[in-house]
């Protein structure tokens, strides 16, 4: 699998559309996994997540692009021919199992805005992600949309302590390449397992959610037993760009007394006031970028392999 042009050679710019940007995880992620990847549009409606993709544009982290506002009146043909991967990270309430579970009936479904955008603008690749749950409603309509709209669709499920860190937030993770240029012909939707084999929409893949070590002292042992859904080069070993676990208390109290900003508040009471609610939303629907880096890399290569 050959995903990097050789040394002292020019990257060909990979451009990217990016819907329900969030604060940026899905990007990061592919530019972690792409270094030729530059977004040239965000479509992003909250406020808070709009105000820090702008951030992070200002730290250099993310690409200097337009934002939109809203997904819906987006439209996706001026930029037709001008994208090579729209990425969306679509909201999650529809299909989560902590919402009300409406599906499509629920009024923040945006997943026909996302395939009539990219109906025209005609990218070659689409990378989304979503909830586990996902699986359970609604996949098996985004799946044949893709097919319908002419992509061939890979899936699978990814985990953030899959890439070192020390929850578990697993995620489905669709990757769809077009069959215009007739490389890859479709062959229907691979669901990719936990042992590298492809099963089809119809066949449930296990998930072992692992959420009852989550809390528990020994949390580092048990992320470790947890088995991968997605495919891939072996574990990847922790790297240090992650926070301890919250029962890592050893860990933490070497941590805390240099960083005050990090210490926990407590409250007796509630003060009535509001705080920092955008951010702990943002970060709750967040997407893990190494996970997303992860999960493109390997989905990819299951196109490369055929």
């Amino acid at each position: 699998m050959v995903l990097y042009p050789p040394r002292n050679t020019q990257p060909k710019p990979f451009y990217g559309l990016s819907l329900c940007s969030g604060f940026g995880g899905l990007e990061l992620g592919l530019h972690t996994a792409l270094p030729e990847y530059k977004t040239v549009c965000y479509v992003e409606r909250e406020a808070f997540a709009a105000a820090t993709l702008v951030a992070r544009m200002e730290d250099q982290a993310l690409d200097h692009a337009p934002v939109w506002s809203d997904v819906k009146s987006f439209d996706g043909r001026p930029w037709r021919g001008k994208v090579h991967i729209l990425s969306a990270g679509y909201p999650c309430q529809p299909f989560s199992a902590a919402g009300r579970r409406k599906g499509r009936d629920d009024p923040r479904h945006l997943w026909p805005d996302v395939a009539r955008i990219a109906t025209e603008c005609e990218p070659d690749w689409i990378f989304c992600e979503n909830v586990e749950g996902h699986l359970d409603r609604g996949f098996e309509e985004v799946a044949e949309d893709l097919q319908a709209m002419g992509f061939e669709v890979k899936a699978g499920l990814f985990s953030a302590a899959e890439t070192g860190a020390s929850h578990l937030r697993r995620r489905l993770f669709i990757l769809a390449h077009t069959n215009r240029h007739d490389k890859w012909k479709s062959s229907g939707v691979s669901f990719l397992s936990a042992k590298g084999t492809e099963d089809r929409p119809g066949r449930r893949p296990d998930r072992t959610t692992g959420r009852n070590h989550q809390c528990s002292t020994n949390l580092d042992g048990n992320v470790d037993l947890l088995q991968s859904i997605g495919p891939g080069p072996g574990q990847i070993q922790a790297h240090g760009l992650f926070a301890p676990p919250p029962c890592n208390l050893e860990a933490w109290e070497q941590i805390l007394p240099r960083r005050m900003d990090l210490q926990p508040q407590f409250f007796g009471l509630a003060d009535g006031l509001a705080n920092r609610m955008e951010r702990t939303r943002a970060a709750g629907n967040g997407v893990v970028s190494l996970a997303a880096a992860y999960a493109y890399v390997t989905l990819r290569s299951t196109f490369e392999e055929e």
